[in-house]
Order: C-alpha cells, then structure tokens, then sequence
C-alpha cells in the first residue's frame, strides 16, 4: 500500500513538473502566475533604456586649480623661465667615503628627476593652457555669433501666418522706437527740474561751508590753545571762580512748549519789556535777514 502511494505521488509529480516544463518551454506568456492587481498583469513592452544613467556621487570638493600663467607676470613657459627655476649643479663635490659618495649619488638623481619634472610640468600645463583658451575663444566666438544671427533673423513665415490680426502701423519694427512727440518738452521739464535740484544742493553745500567757517573761529587748533583750554576746565579754582555745576547752569534750560507759546503770546501783543518778547524775537528776525542778504552764516 506504501509503495503504491510512494509510486502514485512520483506519477503526479512528474507530471507537474512536465506540464511545467512544457509551459516554459512554449511562446505562451507566463503571465497567468501574475495577480490581476499586479502591475505586471498585463504586458507592456518597455522602452530600450528603462533608466537613465545618474553620474555617481563623491563626497568631497576638490579645491580650485590654481592659476600659474597669469596675465602680466613673469611668463613661466618661455625657456628662459625654465632654465632659471630648474638650474644645472654648478660645482661638484669630493667625499671621503663610498657611502657618503652613494647617498650624494641618489641625491643628485632625486633632484634630476624634480627639474625634469618641473620642466615637463609647466610645458605641458602651458600647452594645456593654450589648447583651453582656444577652444574657449572658438565657443565664445560661436555663441556670439549664433546670438547675432538669431536677433537679426526675419521672422518665420509660420509665425507671421499664426499671429493675431494687427494692423501694420502698430507694429513695432526691429530697430526703430515708438513715436513720442512730447519728448522734447518732457526732456526740458526733466532737465529743467533736475538743474534746480543741482543748484539747491550746491547752495546747501555752501551755507553748510561758511556755516563752518564761522563757527571755526572757536575750534582748537593749535597746541597753544589747547593746553590753554584744558588749565581752564581743569584748574583747581574752577569752582570757586564759575559757580556753574553743570551745562544747563552755565547756558541756560532749553526752552519748553509753554515758555515758546508764552514768547508767541507776549510777541503778538507787543511786549517789549520782556526779555523773551517782542526785542528779542525782532533781534533774532534781523539777524535772520542779515544771513539771508550777506548769503551766510551770523
């Protein structure tokens, strides 16, 4: 009884795996293992290149190649340059010993090996040089061009037949400005209006210049005058002699709202037996029209 079961489990396994077989090896699609939700259910062909190649990524920056042939230095291509920077041994050495001979020896060749490398180096790099810039100059020429012919072009017959419907004499053509018949009565106005502004700002300048000049008359400029100026603050006696404490002991306070409406106030009635009335409003009223007949400052 086992071994008919034994045989009859090999029978069907066979089986499946002939039908197996036979399904792989057929041109039907095998997409009937595939589930209906799968996006592989039904077959689409793909295109030749499924995935665009992505440059890899490296960490790191490599530092800027610095510049050796700089405009207006010492040219380092010419043979000149080469043979100064990279000088033949100009005397030769005697040493007692064979070692010290063989350790020369291997120096010499070190530096050999350096000066044909550096020579090497700058010819290469200045080739390199030359190869770049032309090939720079050659692109730029290029894309200027290229840039000229396309702004200059006419227009394409496509576009002219595609455009909306615009009468001629509103087009714009290439090269002319629109009509603008108020321009020289608005370039007057402009410069007209920007002169004025020049000329206040010189006249600024110089009520700002003879401001200074007038009040320089007190300035310290000399050692003199200074040494004079700090034994007067700083005199012991200066107390005893100026009883002042503080600025506003000295000048006076500022003036307050009140004490300016009340000078307003005694002005329009005409008080002149005050101080801060009508004599003192008419002395600074005058000085006002003296700084403004003689241009300057009081």
């Amino acid at each position: 009884m086992a071994t008919t079961i034994c045989c009859s489990r090999h029978v069907v396994g066979s089986f499946r795996l002939g039908l197996t077989l036979i399904r792989h090896a057929s041109t039907a699609s095998i997409t009937v293992r595939i589930p209906p939700e799968s996006p592989k259910f039904i077959d689409i062909p793909r295109a030749p290149q499924e995935y665009a190649y992505k440059k890899p990524h490296y960490k790191g920056v490599l530092p800027s190649p610095r510049q050796i042939f700089r405009p207006g230095k010492t040219d380092k291509s010419t043979a000149e340059y080469i043979a100064a920077v990279t000088p033949e041994p100009s005397t030769t050495k005697t040493y007692k010993s064979p070692k010290d001979k063989a350790l020369a020896d291997w120096r010499s060749r070190q530096a050999a090996v350096r000066r044909q490398n550096l020579r090497e180096g700058l010819t290469q790099l200045h080739q390199r040089k030359v190869r770049s810039d032309r090939r720079m100059t050659a692109r730029s020429t290029f894309r200027q061009a290229e840039h000229e012919r396309r702004i200059h072009e006419p227009e394409r017959e496509d576009e002219r037949l595609t455009n909306p419907s615009i009468i001629q004499a509103l087009k714009r053509s290439s090269g002319n400005q629109l009509p603008d018949p108020d321009r020289e009565t608005r370039v007057a106005k402009m410069k007209a209006r920007f002169e004025a502004k020049e000329a206040a700002k010189a006249e600024e300048r110089r009520n700002a210049l003879h401001s200074l000049y007038m009040n320089a008359r007190e300035f310290i400029v000399t050692e003199e005058a200074l040494n004079a100026k700090v034994d007067e603050v700083f005199d012991h006696e200066w107390f005893r002699n100026y009883p002042e404490h503080s600025i506003w002991d000295k000048e006076g306070f500022p003036d307050t709202v009140q004490s300016m409406l009340s000078e307003s106030s005694s002005s329009k009635r005409g008080n002149a037996q005050s101080p801060s009335g009508f004599i003192q409003l008419t002395k600074r009223r005058v000085q006002r029209i003296a700084e403004e007949l003689t241009g300057g400052k009081m």
